[in-house]
């Protein structure tokens, strides 16, 4: 996941459960502030609180085309006035509908600011706060407000100065503020941007002098996953050494804990899962297996899936140059026969129909499977989808025909569970094989297929020219 460049990235970050509690998913950091977005709208919806609240002294909001003033009052107060105004559900016509709801996330986000500014360092108050924030910010996004994508930034810049405000506050302060503040920070350049991580890199060392090793180096492994994704050209040597120190660092300490803290594994994910992206000179396929082994073994199944995971990559990073194996159940029920692929050259497309770059792919190698398949090309895609009538809609309206394998056996193992068992981290990943089932080119997406092909089986006929497809390094993290 990269910071959230577009309002409709961080719609789609939130719809795709990207910002919810996810402890061993690679997703982003999992408590604090995060464990209540993903809530969010049904809450708003229902009305349902996210904690108690005193008596409100306001009367119920007005509805329609009216202003909506917010109160003066307590942040208890405040709360109140905004779970009521939750639960209006303003005009029936839909025009009325419209700007009701806007001057509703308006009012929402004004009253959590008041709450903020009254809080001081009060860590549970102002994470309450920025739940109804962030909610009624996604709420202006949807509804395409021309000033919501303003909004985003500026609220990533406030994450990380509430971060200082709390850390810098009155002592003594407790373990769980300290990790809201982390957890605050961390989020901030995600949506403020690369221009955020130097403020944040100094967080981790207030945490660690205040008395909080552990988070201090949780929030040391949160800023490294931050960096991998939005590193300069300039920053890969001196990236490449921290992130190999700190891995050092969770091999030994991790090898030392018969029961590793969720929270660390959480961490680690996110450092591991963008690591062969980040184009460092890294061994990223070595790292992916040392950590692997060592989970893999843990009691918690948790903990144990993710070190499959973790294996899974390591082998796909070694496919170059072997063999492939391939197994699976088709999505017309049947078992996937890989050996009759012998003697042409086949695309393996992992994929997904929530996957914006998988879609925005789908007409280049479509365009290339035209031209090139009377000349032994051919295609065989793997879904990651669990929403298998999505994927039956996906392929009656993409008209896709190529052979399509769809896991849906929880106790499918090895080369039968593909995505698990190449570990894909992110979607769309290919590989090209060649025709002795042995792997040729990863990742080959955009022109580059086209180029690969004519290499491999000379000049296409005159068919339909491949379209502009998304970069290459375009890609989107497996929920």
């Amino acid at each position: 996941m990269v910071w959230c460049d577009s309002a409709e990235r961080l719609v789609g970050m939130c719809k795709r459960g990207w910002l919810n509690v996810c402890v061993l998913g690679g997703c982003a950091l999992t408590v604090g502030i995060l464990a209540g977005i993903g809530a969010f709208a049904a809450r708003a919806e229902s009305g349902t609180s996210p904690g108690p609240a005193a008596p409100a002294t306001e009367a119920a909001p007005p509805q329609g085309s009216q202003d909506i003033t917010v109160p003066e009052g307590t942040p208890e107060q405040l709360f109140q006035f905004i779970e009521k105004l939750s639960k209006e559900l303003g005009p029936p016509d839909t025009q009325g509908l419209m700007v009701f709801r806007q001057k509703q996330a308006q009012a929402i986000m004004t009253a959590a600011d008041k709450i903020i500014a009254q809080a001081g360092t009060d860590a549970s108050t102002i994470d309450k706060a920025l739940h109804w924030k962030f909610q009624a910010l996604l709420q202006l996004l949807r509804m395409r407000d021309p000033e919501a994508r303003k909004l985003v930034p500026e609220m990533g810049k406030q994450l990380v100065s509430l971060a200082n405000r709390v850390l810098e506050g009155k002592l003594p302060l407790k373990a769980e503020d300290v990790q809201a503040a982390a957890q605050w920070a961390l989020m901030g350049p995600r949506l403020g941007g690369p221009d955020l991580l130097a403020d944040v890199a100094k967080i981790p060392h207030k945490i660690e002098q205040l008395g909080f090793k552990d988070v201090a180096t949780r929030a040391r492994g949160g800023l490294l996953a931050l960096r991998l994704q939005m590193h300069s050209p300039d920053e890969k040597a001196a990236l490449a050494g921290e992130v190999k120190k700190y891995l050092d660092e969770m091999l030994n300490l991790l090898a030392q804990k018969a029961s590793p803290d969720e929270a660390d594994i959480a961490v680690l994910m996110q450092i591991l899962s963008p690591l062969e992206y980040a184009e460092l000179d890294f061994p990223a396929g070595q790292y992916y297996q040392k950590f692997g082994e060592l989970l893999a073994k843990n009691s918690n199944p948790a903990i144990a899936e993710a070190g499959e995971q973790l294996q899974g990559a390591g082998r796909r990073l070694e496919l170059p140059g072997k063999k492939m194996e391939l197994a699976g159940k088709t999505t017309d029920g049947k078992d996937f026969n890989w050996a009759q692929y012998r003697g042409k050259i086949v695309l393996v497309d992992f994929f997904a129909t929530w996957c914006g770059p998988c879609r925005a792919e789908m007409p280049n190698i479509k365009a290339n499977y035209e031209r090139y398949h009377d000349k032994g090309f051919d295609v065989v895609g793997i879904s990651i989808d669990d929403d298998r009538s999505a994927l039956d809609k996906y392929i009656e309206s993409e008209k896709i025909p190529w052979t399509i394998i769809h896991v849906q056996d929880p106790n499918a193992k090895g080369p039968a569970d593909p995505a698990r068992y190449y570990g894909i981290l992110a979607v769309p990943t290919t590989m090209l094989v060649g025709k002795d089932g042995t792997v040729l080119a990863m990742d080959v997406r955009g022109e580059e297929l086209g180029k690969k092909l004519e290499e491999l089986l000379g000049p296409a006929d005159a068919k339909p020219t491949a379209p502009a497809s998304e970069s290459k390094a375009s890609t989107t993290k497996t929920p």
